[in-house]
């Protein structure tokens, strides 16, 4: 039995007030039909004994397990009165019950030194009134009180184990779903930084530009050019944004898809090699957002210079590769941004993936390693469609 074997449920505390208050009843009817006629006062006062210290351990909770030995210990003393005072009263019956509860309700090692000193108080009661051959009766009694007692508190600690355990399942459910709430979170807010707060920082930037020009008295046609660019910001960012949703969703185009779409609108040459499978909606926006950025840096760090697009899928990761062969001509300094080498090597940390980022001779080349296992190798009903629609 452990420390705690004594705090029982709800279905057990009514089991054992009922299996109380019938024994009390038994006790009752037994010691006044059965105790001879000269011993029936002291059987009735021992039989008080025993009810008020019932009576007493049934107020008090099992935390209050000093109020409940002694409302035990009253219970048992009774019974061993009225095995001293009388053989034939069921004193016999008050003692077993102490046994049990007590090993049932009480701390393990209070539990243990009381039913010893029941038992030991039960077997010597016969010697009071010097009959010795009820000892070895008494002695069976009380032991198979203990195997009762063993067997209730052995399927208590189970019921208790078995609730533990659910309550400790639960509450791991409810840490993961929390866990997995603020990872969305983290996610969302990571989009709306990379999306939303670029795209509109820039076109501020253009839009105060194309106001200064207008203060300036600039020519139309200066005005018009960042216009044009801020524009073209708007509509980028918003076509960045409902891909987002919809990888948020779960039901974003198949990657090859995309990545091939990013590639031809940057006039960038597109090589795939190896069977396609679909990663999870998170690692799918990764290798999007990384692809991304490394058009994104060609086009304003080397404008003019070949970029490619690798994608390489194999049985244990995809790997994609963005390489430009070096600029040709200065850089242009007014096109929009992308989402920064921090922020892909965060996206890549997050998914466990290796980011290589460097000069590749005149070039400049980003490579994205993504391993396929558990849920990044996944694909949805829906990317399922896509692919299906896309093969067709």
């Amino acid at each position: 039995m452990s420390e705690t074997s004594h705090r029982a449920g709800p279905e057990w505390s009514w089991a054992l007030n009922a299996g109380r208050a019938v024994t009390l009843v038994v006790l009752a009817a037994a010691t006044v039909a059965l105790a001879a006629p000269e011993h029936r006062v002291l059987a009735v006062a021992a039989l008080a004994i025993s009810l008020c210290g019932s009576a007493y351990g049934l107020r008090h909770g099992p935390e209050q397990w000093i109020q409940r030995l002694i409302g035990l210990a009253l219970f048992a003393a009774g019974g061993v009165t009225l095995l001293a005072v009388d053989g034939r009263a069921p004193g016999w019956l008050a003692c077993g019950v102490a046994i049990i509860a007590g090993l049932a309700r009480l701390p393990a090692r209070t539990g243990l030194v009381f039913a010893g000193t029941v038992i030991a108080a039960t077997c010597l009661a016969p010697l009071a009134r010097g009959d010795d051959e009820d000892v070895p009766l008494m002695a069976a009694i009380c032991g198979a009180a203990l195997v009762v007692a063993l067997v209730v508190s052995g399927a208590r600690n189970r019921a208790v184990t078995a609730e533990q355990l659910l309550e400790a399942e639960q509450s791991a459910r409810e840490s993961a779903a929390e866990r997995d709430r603020l990872a969305e979170r983290q996610r969302i807010a990571r989009e709306i930084h990379d999306i939303l707060a670029h795209t509109l920082s820039a076109q501020t930037v253009q839009l105060e530009g194309a106001r200064l020009l207008i203060d300036r008295g600039a020519t139309p046609a200066d005005v018009r050019e960042r216009i044009v660019v801020a524009q073209r910001m708007a509509r980028d960012g918003l076509e960045q944004t409902r891909r987002a949703v919809q990888s948020l969703r779960g039901d974003a185009r198949p990657l090859s898809e995309i990545l091939r779409v990013l590639a031809a609108d940057a006039d960038a040459k597109y090589e795939e090699s190896g069977a396609p499978w679909s990663p999870a909606p998170p690692a799918a926006l990764t290798v999007e957002r990384t692809v991304q950025e490394g058009l994104t840096n060609a086009r304003k760090h080397a404008p003019g210079a070949g970029v490619t697009v690798t994608v390489a899928f194999t049985d244990d990761a995809l790997r994609v590769e963005v390489r430009d062969t070096g600029a040709p001509s200065p850089p242009d300094t007014s096109a929009g941004g992308g989402y920064g080498l921090t922020g892909m090597r965060e996206r890549a940390a997050l998914l466990g993936a290796d980011l290589i980022t460097g000069p590749d001779g005149k070039g400049y080349r980003i490579c994205l390693t993504l391993p396929r296992s558990g849920p990044s190798a996944s694909s949805s009903p829906t990317t399922s469609a896509w692919s299906a629609t896309a093969s067709s």
